[in-house]
């Protein structure tokens, strides 16, 4: 209320014929300048982005664990940190997307990115999913009891498995081909038979 009074009596103190300072659209690209790295630097937010990712992954290792363990749920302190750090990270990864890393590429083997089209086409939706997956981080870190842990568990991973299913590249093993079974080892690193 505060902010939306001094908004008032800001644009009401303007005198006539003054200009006020255009706001962004939300359509608006941003000029480049130091600080836009989505502009300057796209491939460095990906890495970023990346890096955010395999760090969430090693704090989920033990968060997952415990579904498939029988007894008392141990470490739970640390569980419960790595549940709200995982929440802090979440909310953080919406803002690692702008635009100009879309760079997916479905003909590469190893494309920049395995961030799919359908991130930029359906923003709003994968903003909520981070979102959701974020308030079940914070929900487990809250969360005491063997049997709500692992079902706070369950539904954090599945919140991040809901948002994987729709924006990440699948994973498609590669195919064996007849050439690989005849690929003499030896040869290759020089051991003598």
């Amino acid at each position: 209320m505060k902010n939306l009074l001094a908004a008032t009596v800001l644009v009401w103190s303007v005198p006539a014929g003054m200009a006020m300072p255009a706001t962004p659209t939300a359509t608006a690209a941003p000029a480049a300048a130091p600080g836009w790295t989505g502009l300057g630097r796209p491939k460095d937010v990906i890495t970023a982005r990346g890096k955010l990712m395999e760090g969430m992954e090693a704090l989920m290792e033990p968060i997952d664990t415990i579904t498939i363990q029988t007894g008392p749920v141990k470490n739970a302190d640390l569980l419960h940190r790595n549940a709200e750090l995982i929440a802090d990270m979440l909310s953080a990864v919406p803002h690692l997307f702008p635009p100009t890393t879309n760079l997916y590429d479905p003909k590469s083997q190893t494309p920049p990115t395995i961030a799919l089209p359908a991130i930029w086409q359906n923003f709003e939706v994968f903003y909520q999913l981070a979102g959701a997956a974020s308030v079940a981080a914070r929900q487990m870190a809250a969360t005491t009891g063997d049997k709500p842990l692992r079902a706070a568990s369950l539904k954090l991973r599945g919140s991040c498995d809901a948002c994987h299913a729709l924006f990440l590249r699948k994973y498609v093993p590669p195919k064996t081909q007849a050439s690989d079974e005849q690929f003499d080892f030896d040869k290759a690193l020089g051991n003598k038979k």
